[in-house]
């Protein structure tokens, strides 16, 4: 056993004292305590006699609960009878404070698992055994998994459950009513995406994927303007293959619009309008809350530790944005490249849980798609699809037929089919594409209908 002082056993003796003192005391902390929350082995293998009673419908007094031990070998671990009578008479009278013992019991217990945890990580520290950046990010893992443990350890009913969101329904329509919005997650501000996509909510890991020149990045530009802009929350941008510089500007082009090659290379020859709108979307952007981190080839350290500046910087974060997910790093070793792509994918599905906030993260697309007559993508050409496929809640893929049909039907087009879509229906949506202006943006309802007579067959 650890060696740590923080325990008390006479509050330990006092909550089995009390378990086996009243009939049915147990259910008041059945939900509340475990075998684990008692440091004493003795008093951890008489209550777990108790919760064994317990399940079979049968008494746990003093006297059943040493016959329990002796029938299973473990009267002598337990203390034996002897040891049982001596708890019954040293402990107070203390049913009617059972809880808030059983309630001491866990703070014991947590506070014990924080200080093993946190021995392990000085030894590490002190021996140099891990690089500074999986030193860190095991310290926070460590310490998030024990929050997790505590947050979950509550049972709600199930009538209690459908209760709250018979509540949330009943505000949704209400703010429906008068004009305003009960979103609580994101959305990309693309209406035909939307209607399918519905609330993106906290905790959702979304996947964009597509071959190269589709649009990825401008899709990524175009959701984040969205929710920090017109949604006013807090975005953050991990740009692991483009300059900061780079994504500001193709914001300002995007909010202008102005004409990126030209802001980009030839400036001077940009037209008054578009320079003045450039212009104007730099000064708007002082006011909107986005940061950037441009690291390259970011670790799953980096990207929490600039979640949480930018948590602690606003109060909150709306969604975080990843470009992209082939890039990452690790100095972890794995046995597979697939192995490597669940470790990330399952890590910010985790972190979009610990912050509640969207993870969008960007992937590639395996080239072998390029040999189909039809290249509209599938799930199955994912890299790695496995692990991607399992923790996404969605997976959009982006599609330009022009890219490879020069007389296509699609023209000007952009296709954004959601592969999966946990929450909602999966499907092709349509928008207008001006990739010179950095933007993907709404068609009217005419030309959607249009579009959807033709089938997406290209």
């Amino acid at each position: 056993m650890f060696d740590t002082k923080i325990h008390n056993l006479q509050i330990e003796q006092s909550v089995l004292a009390a378990l086996m003192t009243v009939a049915e005391s147990y259910s008041h902390v059945e939900n509340l305590l475990t075998e684990d929350d008692f440091y004493s082995t003795r008093h951890k293998a008489i209550f777990k006699a108790v919760v064994e009673l317990d399940a079979k419908n049968t008494p746990y007094d003093a006297v059943l609960v040493n016959n329990h031990l002796a029938a299973h070998g473990m009267s002598e671990q337990a203390g034996g009878e002897q040891y049982l009578m001596q708890v019954l008479q040293d402990a107070p009278s203390s049913f009617y404070n059972l809880i808030s013992y059983a309630e001491k019991l866990k703070d014991f217990a947590t506070c014990r698992k924080v200080e093993a945890e946190a021995q392990k990580i000085i030894f590490k520290a002190q021996n140099l055994t891990v690089s500074r950046g999986d030193l860190v990010q095991e310290a926070q893992s460590m310490f998030a998994e024990i929050n997790t443990e505590q947050a979950s350890e509550s049972l709600f009913h199930i009538h209690d459950a459908a209760t709250n969101t018979f509540v949330e329904m009943h505000e949704k329509m209400t703010a429906l009513t008068q004009g305003k919005t009960m979103i609580k997650g994101i959305q990309t501000g693309i209406y035909d995406l939307d209607k399918k996509l519905g609330d993106v909510e906290p905790g959702c890991l979304m996947v964009i994927a597509a071959r190269p020149a589709m649009g990825k990045t401008t899709m990524l530009q175009v959701i984040a303007s969205n929710v920090a802009i017109f949604q006013q929350k807090p975005v953050l941008i991990m740009s692991g293959e483009m300059p900061k510089e780079q994504i500001a500007m193709r914001m300002c082009c995007a909010a202008g619009p102005a004409d990126i090659s030209k802001v980009r290379n030839a400036p001077h020859t940009l037209p008054q309008e578009e320079f003045t709108a450039y212009t104007q979307a730099v000064a708007m952007l002082k006011n909107v809350r986005m940061q950037i981190n441009d690291t390259s080839r970011p670790s799953i350290a980096n990207i929490r530790e600039s979640i949480r500046k930018v948590k602690h910087q606003y109060g909150s974060v709306g969604a975080v944005f990843i470009d992209y997910l082939q890039i990452m790093k690790t100095t972890k070793s794995f046995a597979r490249e697939d192995l490597k792509i669940a470790y990330f994918t399952g890590e910010l599905k985790a972190m979009a849980k610990e912050f509640d906030c969207v993870v969008v993260l960007l992937s590639q697309l395996n080239r072998e798609l390029e040999k189909r007559p039809n290249k509209r993508p599938v799930l199955s050409d994912l890299r790695e699809s496995g692990a991607i496929e399992q923790d996404a809640d969605q997976i959009l893929f982006l599609y330009r037929d022009e890219i490879y049909n020069k007389e296509s039907k699609y023209q000007g087009i952009a296709e954004a089919i959601l592969g999966k879509n946990r929450h909602g229906e999966s499907g092709t949506s349509y928008m207008h594409s001006q990739l010179k202006y950095c933007q993907f943006s709404n068609l009217d309802s005419s030309a959607i209908d249009q579009l959807q007579g033709l089938g997406g067959a290209a």
